[in-house]
């Protein structure tokens, strides 16, 4: 299946760069349900040693650990960054969906905003400023540098690998 930002290149059109969200700004989604399951492995062992604890009470944390950790997967994998030779596009969501496209002839600068973690960990915050608009900042996006990078080697007109 053709990601959305496939699906909507016009003739010609190629992609130069993708970018992604990391797994780190998921980090507390995915703690969480580590959390979660630890408890689902403790009730087990509580309920071999202790008749009045049902084993089907640790259903109820594996569910949620499960459900957490679906979601920021989820999340994660139908967010798009792509950065074409003529436009960049923006996409979020599965069931509803929220797309921006800008031309690259309206990109007048792309901020990028990385914590002391965010730089440890090669993610930080992307926003793409343009004529009369800007894309809402992407939050958590693996090498944003790299993302930056290859911007200004369209806008110089610099041939990209």
């Amino acid at each position: 299946m053709a990601s959305y930002a496939e699906s909507v290149l016009a003739p010609g059109e190629r992609i130069v760069h993708r970018a992604a969200v990391s797994h780190w700004k998921y980090f507390a989604s995915y703690l969480f349900a580590i959390v979660c399951f630890a408890g689902a492995v403790l009730v087990l062992v509580l309920s071999r040693h202790n008749q009045d604890l049902p084993a089907v009470v640790a259903a109820a944390p594996f569910a949620l650990g499960v459900i957490v950790a679906l979601v920021a997967l989820i999340r994660r994998s139908t967010t798009e960054l792509v950065l074409t030779d003529r436009r960049v596009i923006a996409k979020r969501g599965f069931i509803s969906r929220d797309t921006v496209e800008m031309n690259l002839s309206k990109v007048e600068s792309l901020h990028v905003n990385q914590t002391l973690m965010g730089r440890m960990l090669g993610y930080g915050d992307v926003t793409v400023v343009g004529t009369g608009s800007s894309l809402e900042p992407l939050q958590g996006i693996s090498d944003p540098l790299e993302l930056r990078r290859k911007l200004g080697e369209i806008a110089g007109g610099a041939p990209s690998a």
